[in-house]
């Protein structure tokens, strides 16, 4: 069992749903993002994502481009990222994950970027620009280090994609919950908790909401569909704004809303 997978049973166990949390790494700087994971870590944060910074972020809103573009200003490239990752090793214990793109990857060697993905502590990937049918060699080499290759799901991924997608899937499957890319809204998607059913009722391992969710009252909407809850923007925009006290606060109110 992987150590996504564990945190995910330890939750269940104790009636809570996993607040998933959204970080670019090296943003504002190095070592203010470090202690920015860990204070949310302390307040309750269950999994944590780290964006590696890349210059052509497809998957990625306004907010998200522009943490990235300026921890690469900043000097972040993949072995920084890693660096980071060893650090955190050291001072969080629970699951933090890389989210990049395949190019990064490819580029860095696959099997090496993940070898140094074991050493640093990091326990998944997140590839959203590299499609499922491309994904075996990944995937292959990630399980036989017991690490997982998180799944995307989206409002419009056509059944039978789903269940190839689903069969494969380990960890937790990501549902993008809205048309677009990343960045808060208002509300959720009026289909949303529709396909989320379909979905849970076909799955056997977590599903995790993600893409737009910023507040209270969407979690509750949508908490008893799901096994998380991901959320990036909206508090990288607290960080922008440098408004970092706020980020404990809403962790709390988060993790209140997602106990059972």
């Amino acid at each position: 069992m992987t150590k996504i997978e564990k945190k995910f049973k330890e939750l269940e166990k104790k009636k809570e749903k996993a607040l998933i949390l959204y970080f670019t790494a090296g943003f504002p700087s190095f070592y203010e993002s470090i202690e920015i994971i860990k204070k949310s870590v302390e307040k309750g944060a269950d999994i944590i994502e780290i964006g590696v910074p890349f210059s052509d972020p497809i998957a990625d809103g306004p907010i998200i481009q522009y943490t990235s573009s300026k921890a690469l200003e900043n000097g972040i490239n993949t072995d920084e990222c890693f660096k980071l990752a060893k650090i955190l090793k050291n001072e969080i214990n629970i699951p933090y994950l890389f989210m990049t793109y395949f190019n990064p990857v490819y580029r860095y060697g696959i099997t090496r970027f993940v070898e140094r993905c074991v050493e640093c502590g990091v326990s998944g990937l997140i590839i959203p620009d590299l499609p499922f049918e491309e994904s075996y060699e990944i995937r292959k080499i990630l399980k036989e280090r017991n690490m997982n290759l998180i799944n995307f799901l989206t409002p419009f991924t056509s059944e039978k994609r789903m269940r190839k997608i689903i069969r494969n899937a380990k960890g937790f499957i990501y549902f993008i919950s809205i048309a677009g890319v990343t960045g808060p809204r208002k509300d959720l998607e009026e289909d949303t908790l529709t396909i989320l059913k379909k979905i849970k009722s076909m799955v056997k391992i977590p599903v995790a909401a993600g893409f737009g969710i910023s507040n209270v009252n969407q979690i509750n909407k949508i908490k008893k569909y799901v096994d998380g809850i991901i959320i990036g923007s909206f508090i990288l925009q607290k960080i922008i704004d440098k408004k970092i006290e706020e980020i404990e606060e809403l962790i709390v109110e988060f993790k209140k809303e997602l106990k059972v």
